[in-house]
């Protein structure tokens, strides 16, 4: 039998699901896998458990926590082979949405065990951090630094948006310039690089990107200001930013972004400050799909 370990979050905003559930989905999990439990403390336990986990035998990693867990799980497990299976458990759970995974999570473990494996692409920030959903700079990534962890975890999605608001009168947009597969794509005031479509939970950030295409898309807004970001949110919360004159989306297998004091997030934890060079690693991640 195939041993798998399961790295739960106990910190993840919906980690009760795992606790109140706990029986089923080990009744679901272990008629095929040989289980074994390991639990976060802290930051970055994920990627360390998870390479563990590869040194244990494991064939199978499963990440029960949100989008941060699911990262950490990610960078521990990335061009391993070994199979990643998601319970999800955070706030939002982005990247299972994306690839209709159940919220429910018994129903996800039956996933985990009769769904079929996808290779998935990640990108690769300055040879170091993998993403499995998306990098942000500008806006996104001060936000992100602004932002206290548990008063994320207290009001979920919405807290970007309500940090985003308080904290609007002291963001001040900086040029960042944008390379792409070594061409000169010029000048944006937020630019995404998203692996998948969804960003903050169903919207659609790159409605044609794919996890598994090899490609990167980048959206790059050009305009910067009050009225311009107004604009750019409302079209984002209807679908529609992307036929706007001041918003285009290019494809390549290489990003660079340069700018002074611009902040990026990767995966919606803080990453730091440009300059940054995005890789396409492509299908370096085996996950479990329905």
């Amino acid at each position: 039998m195939e041993r798998a370990v399961i790295i739960v979050n106990p910190e993840a905003r919906n980690s009760r699901r795992f606790k109140d559930h706990r029986v089923e989905i080990l009744k679901t999990l272990s008629e095929f896998y040989d289980l074994y439990i390991w639990e976060t403390i802290r930051a970055g336990d994920a990627i360390r458990l998870s390479k563990e986990a590869l040194n244990f035998g494991a064939t199978l990693v499963i990440s029960a926590g949100g989008d941060g867990t699911l990262n950490e799980v990610a960078n521990g497990c990335a061009g391993s082979g070994v199979k990643v299976g998601i319970l999800p458990l955070g706030v939002t759970n982005v990247f299972a949405i994306s690839q209709k995974i159940p919220m429910n999570v018994v129903k996800a473990a039956a996933v985990i065990t009769k769904g079929t494996i996808k290779e998935v692409d990640l990108g690769l920030v300055n040879g170091k951090r993998y993403f499995h959903m998306m990098l942000g700079a500008g806006i996104d990534g001060f936000t992100i630094k602004e932002m206290p962890h548990e008063f994320k975890k207290a009001l979920g999605a919405p807290a970007h948006v309500v940090i985003a608001l308080m904290k609007y009168p002291e963001y001040f947009p900086e040029p960042i310039y944008v390379e792409i597969d070594d061409q000169d794509f010029g000048i944006g005031y937020e630019v995404v690089v998203a692996n998948i479509p969804n960003y903050g939970g169903k919207m659609k950030m790159a409605p044609e990107a794919k996890p598994d295409d090899g490609l990167l898309d980048v959206v790059i807004f050009r305009e910067a200001g009050f009225l311009s970001d107004i604009s750019h949110w409302f079209g984002f919360l209807v679908g529609f930013h992307h036929k706007m004159g001041s918003i285009d989306i290019h494809r390549g297998r290489k990003v660079k972004l340069f700018g002074k004091g611009v902040l990026y997030h990767i995966d919606s934890e803080f990453g730091g400050e440009l300059p940054l060079e995005v890789t396409c690693s492509s299908k370096a991640l085996k996950l479990i799909v329905p």
